[in-house]
C-alpha cells in the first residue's frame, strides 16, 4: 500500500511539473497580463516519450500562420517533395509571317509559383520565334481547378494587400505588383515604377519628398489606394517620403486575378516590343502550336518561399491544388482541399482534437488546432522520407525568414527551425529545436488573448528554457 501511495505521489509530482510553466515564462506572461489559461504549450522529445512541458496542450486555438505547417504536410503527402507544375504557351489559330491570327494562350495547371519572370521567358520565346503581332487575344487559361469567388476585403477590409489574395485558377505572380519607390537623380521628387508592367494600370503619384531620417515603417505610413474609371486603373500614392529611405518596395494587389493576369501578360508582351490588336473575325480554324513550356521550381523550393516568408497566396493555392488532386470532381477545390487535409491528418493519427481548416494560410478567425496535434504532426514529418526537405523550408531562429529578428540574443539562435504565426490577439510558434545537451525536441506554443502582442517575450523565454535542458 505504501509503495502504491509513493508511486501515485511520484506520478502526481511528474504531472505537476509537466503542467506548470517555468518561472521565467510565467513571469513574462504576467508582465504581458496574459493568463496561463490563454496559453497552450507542448515540448516533447522528437523521438517520443514523456513531454518536457505540457500546458493546455489539447485546447484548440487559432494558430495564425503556423497553420501553414499543416498545408505543407498535406502538399508533401499529396505531390511529393520534388513535384513541379508545368505552364505551356500555345498559339491557337494561324501564324502568317510575323502575325498570329488567333490567340496566344498561357495554359496553367494552377502553378502556385507562376511568376512574372517565368511568364516573361515564355512570351520572349514567342517573340524570338518570330511572332510580333497578335491579332486576337493574349490570355491565361487554367483547366481543372475550380475555385469559387472570394472577397479579398472580407478578412480585414484591406483587399488590395497581397496577403489577402485568395486562391485562383488564374493566379500569376501571386496577383501582386511591386511599386518601387526611390528619390529621383536630382533629389527633387519621388519616382514610382511598377514591376511587372500592367497594361491599363498607372500610378497616381502625389508623394512629397523630404529630408530627415527614414522611419523603419515608411512604406506603411503612406496613403495608398486603387481608383478605377473609364481610362483604366490608377494606384494612388500620397504622403511624405524621406530621401534617406533610398529604394523601398510596396506590394499591392490592385485587380482580381483574371484581370491581373491579362494586364500582366499584355504589359510584358508590349514591353517586349510585341503588338496586340483586336481580331477582325473569329480565329481561323487550325491546330494549336506549342510555343514554349516552363516548369515551376520544386514543391520544396515553393514551400521554402511560403514558410520562410509566410506567403498566404502560395498556401491558399496549395490547399486548392491538394483538393483538385485528391477530389478532382469536387465543385469547390478549396473546400475539397480542407476535407482532404483533415483525412490525411486522421490517417496519420494527428487530428485527435478536431482541426478546423478554412484556407490553409492561417489568415482566418475560424481555423483551429491544438499544440498537441501540431507537435504530433512534426513528429510524423520527422519519420517521413521528406523530413529534411520539410525542415529546410522553416525559418531558422535568429537567422532568416520571419524568425530573423527573433532569438538574435538567445542561445537557441541557429538551433531551431520554426514557423511563426501572428494575428491580432494571437502569437504562435511551432517547429524543431535542439537543447544544449544535443537532445532534439518538437515544440508548439500558441497564445490567444487580447494582450498576445505583448507576450512575445514569453515565447523567447520558452526557447531559452528549452535550451538549458
Amino acid at each position: 500500500m505504501r509503495l502504491l501511495f509513493a508511486l501515485l505521489l511520484w506520478m502526481g509530482a511528474g504531472l505537476v511539473r509537466a503542467q506548470s510553466l517555468p518561472l521565467s515564462i510565467a513571469a513574462a506572461l504576467e508582465r504581458a497580463q496574459v493568463p496561463v489559461q490563454a496559453v497552450s504549450v507542448l515540448v516533447q522529445p522528437l523521438e517520443g516519450g514523456a513531454p518536457l512541458l505540457a500546458v493546455n496542450e489539447t485546447v484548440p486555438r487559432n494558430p495564425a500562420s503556423v497553420m501553414k505547417l499543416v498545408t505543407t504536410f498535406a502538399a508533401y503527402e499529396t505531390f511529393g517533395a520534388q513535384y513541379r507544375w508545368t505552364s505551356r504557351l500555345v498559339a491557337r489559330g494561324r501564324v502568317l509571317g510575323q502575325e498570329l491570327v488567333g490567340d496566344l494562350v498561357l495554359r496553367s495547371d494552377g502553378d502556385p509559383y507562376l511568376t512574372a519572370e517565368r511568364a516573361w521567358k515564355l512570351l520572349r520565346t514567342a517573340r524570338a520565334l518570330g511572332i510580333h503581332t497578335i491579332r486576337g487575344r493574349l490570355i491565361l487559361e487554367a483547366d481543372g481547378l475550380r475555385i469559387p469567388p472570394t472577397d479579398p476585403f472580407a478578412f480585414d477590409g484591406d483587399g488590395y494587400r497581397p496577403y489577402n489574395t485568395p486562391a485562383s485558377a488564374e493566379l500569376v505572380n501571386f496577383n501582386t505588383v511591386i511599386v518601387q519607390l526611390q528619390p529621383s537623380s536630382d533629389g527633387a521628387r519621388v519616382l514610382a515604377t511598377l514591376h511587372p508592367p500592367l497594361a491599363g494600370v498607372s500610378v497616381g503619384n502625389a508623394l512629397k519628398i523630404e529630408t530627415g531620417a527614414c522611419p523603419a515603417d515608411v512604406v506603411k505610413r503612406l496613403e495608398t489606394g486603387v481608383q478605377e474609371d473609364a481610362q483604366g486603373v490608377a494606384i494612388t500614392l500620397a504622403g511624405r517620403y524621406p530621401a534617406s529611405c533610398g529604394i523601398r518596395f510596396l506590394g499591392l494587389s490592385p485587380l482580381p486575378a483574371e484581370r491581373f493576369a491579362s494586364a500582366m501578360l499584355e504589359g510584358i508582351w508590349r514591353e517586349l516590343g510585341g503588338r496586340l490588336l483586336p481580331a477582325d473575325a473569329p480565329a481561323p480554324a487550325g491546330g494549336e502550336w506549342l510555343v514554349a513550356t516552363d516548369d515551376s521550381p520544386t514543391l520544396t523550393e515553393i514551400a521554402y518561399q511560403m514558410n520562410k516568408w509566410s506567403s498566404n497566396p502560395i498556401a491558399r493555392q496549395l490547399l486548392a491544388l491538394v483538393g483538385a488532386r485528391r477530389m478532382p470532381a469536387a465543385p469547390d477545390h478549396v473546400a475539397a482541399g480542407a476535407s482532404a487535409v483533415r483525412s490525411l491528418l486522421t490517417e496519420a493519427g494527428i487530428d485527435r482534437h478536431g482541426v478546423v481548416l478554412e484556407n490553409g494560410a492561417g489568415l482566418s478567425r475560424e481555423e483551429r488546432i491544438t499544440a498537441a496535434d501540431l507537435a504530433r504532426l512534426l513528429q510524423t514529418v520527422w519519420n517521413r522520407p521528406y523530413a529534411a526537405e520539410f525542415i529546410a523550408t522553416l525559418p531558422v531562429a535568429g537567422v532568416d525568414g520571419t524568425a530573423r529578428r527573433r532569438f538574435k540574443d538567445s542561445p537557441i539562435r541557429e538551433w531551431a527551425h520554426v514557423k511563426t504565426g501572428t494575428l491580432r490577439d494571437v502569437r504562435a510558434i511551432a517547429g524543431f529545436a535542439q537543447s544544449q545537451s544535443g537532445t532534439p525536441y518538437v515544440i508548439a506554443a500558441v497564445i490567444e488573448h487580447a494582450n498576445a502582442a505583448q507576450a512575445g517575450e514569453a515565447l523567447t523565454a520558452l526557447f531559452d528554457w528549452l535550451w538549458a535542458h
